[in-house]
């Protein structure tokens, strides 16, 4: 079950929110308690114990203060560094301080874009998919320098060349966040073999493949980042992933 908290101060606009949040469990097949807030000290005195099973979906602006759902952010991730954060809002000047304020948000939804049912039912489906692995696949684990360091391998889309490092490459985050690593792809590939070789330049995470445009050449992961494919590895990545193609 997933625990979906909406904060929204226009009271016709959390309603309809929630609407949506809970179509969008009877349409996915997933079982959805949602709770909704028009105000931060409601949503303050009522934090659930931390899980990956807590979505928190927040305005960005509360009682015309703009940066307000960004301030209560910060404190939900210090109480819940599992939580999944979704902004949603009509300022997307507002985009860069989700980042600012290192919150590792999942999504940041802008209101006058006209999708935020279709944009919610795709953030919901990434946390549920990754509620269901999280408790089977092992952490991708590599050092650096004298540490150990482990990685949620569902928190991982895809490793990238470094153009400016041919000994190092790109981590890829589902939330939007780059990591470099002092591996070149091929060490990353002997490193952990879950990792498919999609392109020259880019080794990806076959769990959080969404679909593939095998006439483009295009891989979609579910937070809407692409990758190429080259050719020759098409037919492969089809058998080995089984995602939908379009």
């Amino acid at each position: 079950m997933l625990n979906v908290f909406i904060l929204e101060d226009d009271l016709v606009q959390l309603q309809q929110m929630k609407n949506d949040v809970d179509k969008i469990g009877t349409d996915l097949g997933i079982e959805i308690n949602s709770k909704t807030f028009s105000n931060i000290s409601d949503l303050k005195n009522d934090l659930p114990q931390p899980s990956r099973s807590n979505i928190f979906i927040l305005d960005l602006e509360i009682n015309e203060i703009k940066n307000a759902g960004l301030e209560l952010s910060k404190k939900i991730r210090a109480h819940d560094q599992f939580a999944s954060l979704i902004f949603i809002t009509i300022h997307d000047e507002f985009l860069y301080r989700t980042y600012k304020y290192r919150v590792s948000a999942l999504d940041f939804i802008a209101k006058d874009y006209g999708n935020i049912y279709d944009e919610l039912q795709k953030d919901i489906q990434q946390v549920y998919k990754q509620l269901q692995t999280n408790n089977t696949e092992k952490p991708f684990t590599y050092k650096d320098y004298t540490h150990t360091i482990k990685i949620d391998f569902m928190n991982i889309n895809y490793f990238e060349s470094n153009p400016t490092n041919s000994h190092s490459a790109i981590l890829n985050t589902v939330n939007n966040h780059q990591q470099q690593l002092n591996y070149n792809l091929r060490e990353i590939e002997k490193l952990d073999g879950r990792f498919f070789r999609a392109h020259r330049s880019y080794l990806v995470n076959l769990k959080q493949i969404r679909k593939l445009d095998f006439r483009k050449g295009i891989i979609y992961f579910y937070n809407d980042e692409t990758v190429p494919v080259s050719k020759l590895r098409l037919r492969k990545l089809l058998k080995m992933s089984n995602v939908q193609n379009d």
